[in-house]
């Protein structure tokens, strides 16, 4: 089993980085006309703000991280996002020390978890994750990704 934590009532966001749940948590920080980009929450914690239509797995890759870890958190819109453990996966494009990436081939079916807005989930390195993944048709998401340093768990 992958090391995941889905965390809807934001609990652990809140024990990790309590900054990351007041972002979170601030409507008026994240919502639909939140535009897309960079926002830097704290001096080692940002998001990440993006909109994209979900597509068939086939044309996703997984990936991971190293030096941080992911909270993603729809704010519209559902997707799947697919996890399994790294060390299951091949590599098909190695790690990025720079983008802090590494991408990995979808030859492995992993657990599908449906995001929808609101319930966040959270992500640890040794789990590869593919987001954006159609849940029940294609759709135009809202979504934000908080980049939190290993070092805080």
């Amino acid at each position: 089993m992958s090391k995941i934590l889905n965390i809807n009532d934001l609990e652990k966001v809140k024990e990790i980085s309590p900054e990351v749940y007041a972002f979170l948590t601030d409507s008026s920080k994240c919502n639909v006309n939140t535009e897309n980009g960079r926002v830097d929450i704290t001096d080692e914690c940002y998001a990440i703000f993006s909109s994209y239509t979900t597509v068939d797995r086939s044309e996703k890759e997984f990936e991971s991280h190293i030096k941080y870890l992911d909270v993603q958190m729809l704010i519209s819109g559902s997707e799947y996002i697919e996890v399994a453990p790294v060390n299951t996966l091949k590599v098909s494009k190695e790690y990025s020390e720079e983008k802090d990436v590494m991408f990995f081939s979808n030859e492995v079916v992993g657990d599908n978890i449906l995001l929808e807005p609101m319930k966040p989930v959270l992500l640890l390195s040794e789990t590869g994750h593919m987001p954006g993944v159609i849940s029940d048709k294609a759709q135009e998401v809202k979504k934000v990704v908080v980049k939190i340093p290993v070092s805080f768990l």
